[in-house]
């Protein structure tokens, strides 16, 4: 443990627990204080890195490349004034600014940096008139309000100092417990992204929430609505990329997010099903569907949302139930919340077509013109689908058949397509939209599949005009559904 120091800006009030980080991983830090520093000393400021690279640091994680700074003066102008220096170091663009929060990002050597203005960061009232201490007692986590001085003082031999002004920001990091540094309630009014946050945490680093914080979370759900979707996206992103995300999503669950934010999913909390292969709860299926997929988005976004349209086409058979074009009616419920959470559209596309084409029921019987059509209906995406169809194998509660008849599949999968010439749909999506008169959506790919099968089994040419009047012809027959 280094002795407190007295630190500039803050009445002469020593800081509390500094301590030494385990994190050894300091070229990239070295870089950024290189260009700070020197910056911070000619404009007279205060320049602090807090967040994510210092709580790597005290983890002893590999940088993650998050760079926050958070400048101290009484000028009110000090981070646009150092993110102009910065963005003149590093011969890139004007800093791109955020006024409303006082923000300014940059990008040099070490990565993107956001430097942000002491004070205009929060709405909240400010709790001190300690500048360095009223910033901590702002953010979202203690563990989140750690911070190093860039003046200079960092290292390779002894690495930097942590400052912690909450004097409990550390204790709580390597308790892996999020708390809030003020009153969770205007914490989380200040910023209502900071649930998501909360929950992604508990994703990806295994932490858990104060009580406070998480009864805050269940009673403030309802103030996500007012966030930017694409706030709340990114924050999807990142939750379901991490190693175990039904840590998270359970949680979102638990506080009513999902109500809020992903109806679609809310609707298969607490569903029972009536099936001998699957667990009760449809929820706890999709779970563990999400966490035994691999971590590809689109993968992981199909996993969470493959089964959410049994809901709404359950029949009941005997002491069993059907779920007759669930994944049809699943495929459009997906297209319909990618499309409002502003997900990329080839990630949605690619989302809508596993949906759709994940109800494979493989057997020994299936011949090869079989297998061929499968490969060809399923394109592009056959990694991905044979990815997922071994996550919900996996998930199942009855398996072992299915991981047989799965694993038998890639086998021919494998040997057919060493001899299969690749197949397309002779027509793209606008002119099957034009044609039928649909718009975008799971009906698209369900014309490409219809293509690509007569194809496969010769039925057409690639003649784009022979593969319009076969399509026209095939979509009345099926009553031009769109699915």
């Amino acid at each position: 443990m280094r002795g407190s120091t007295t630190v500039t800006g803050m009445e002469n009030r020593p800081p509390a627990g500094w301590i030494e980080p385990a994190g050894k991983d300091l070229s990239r830090l070295l870089e950024l204080q290189a260009a700070t520093a020197p910056a911070a000393s000619r404009l007279g400021l205060d320049v602090y890195l807090v967040g994510g690279a210092v709580r790597d640091l005290v983890e002893g994680r590999p940088l993650s490349g998050e760079w926050d700074l958070v400048v101290i003066d009484r000028s009110g102008s000090g981070a646009r004034c150092l993110a102009g220096e910065l963005a003149s170091v590093w011969g890139w663009r004007e800093p791109v600014p955020f006024e409303r929060f006082g923000t300014y990002l940059v990008s040099g050597p070490a990565g993107p940096v956001e430097v942000s203005q002491g004070g205009l960061r929060s709405r909240l009232p400010p709790p001190s008139n300690d500048p360095l201490i009223a910033d901590a007692l702002t953010r979202d986590f203690t563990l989140n309000a750690l911070y190093v001085k860039l003046d200079g003082g960092v290292t390779p031999a002894e690495g930097p100092a942590v400052l912690d002004p909450c004097g409990r920001g550390v204790r709580d990091l390597r308790a892996g417990l999020l708390r809030s540094p003020g009153p969770a309630d205007a914490i989380i009014r200040d910023d209502p992204a900071r649930i998501l946050r909360g929950a992604r945490f508990c994703a990806t680093h295994g932490y858990t929430l104060s009580p406070s914080l998480s009864r805050a979370a269940r009673g403030l759900a309802g103030l996500l609505s007012r966030v930017a979707v694409e706030r709340i996206r990114d924050e999807m992103h990142k939750l379901l990329m991490a190693e175990a995300p039904s840590a998270g999503l359970r949680r979102l669950a638990g506080w009513g997010v999902l109500e809020v934010l992903m109806p679609e999913v809310q609707a298969m909390v607490g569903f029972r099903q009536r099936t001998p292969h699957h667990y009760p709860d449809l929820f706890r299926h999709t779970l563990r569907v999400v966490d035994r997929s691999p971590p590809d988005l689109p993968v992981r976004w199909a996993a969470l949302l493959h089964d959410c349209g049994k809901p709404g086409t359950r029949t009941e058979d005997g002491k069993v139930d059907r779920y007759i074009g669930h994944e049809s009616l699943g495929a459009e419920l997906a297209s319909g919340l990618l499309t409002r959470m502003k997900v990329a559209k080839a990630t949605a596309g690619v989302v809508i077509d596993l949906i759709r084409l994940h109800m494979v029921h493989y057997s020994s019987e299936w011949s090869d013109r079989a297998v061929r059509r499968f490969i060809a209906r399923s394109g592009e995406n056959l990694p991905m689908l044979l990815e997922l169809l071994e996550a919900d194998a996996r998930s199942l509660r009855i398996r072992a058949d299915k991981l047989r008849a799965l694993a038998r599949l890639r086998d021919r999968v494998e040997v057919i397509k060493e001899t299969m010439a690749p197949v397309r749909s002779p027509l793209g999506g606008e002119r099957i939209m034009e044609l039928l008169g649909i718009g975008p959506g799971p009906g698209v790919g369900r014309a490409k599949d219809i293509l690509a099968g007569a194809l496969t089994d010769g039925v057409i040419s690639g003649d784009p005009e022979e593969a319009e009047r076969f399509l026209v012809r095939e979509w009345k027959g099926l009553g031009g559904r769109r699915s």
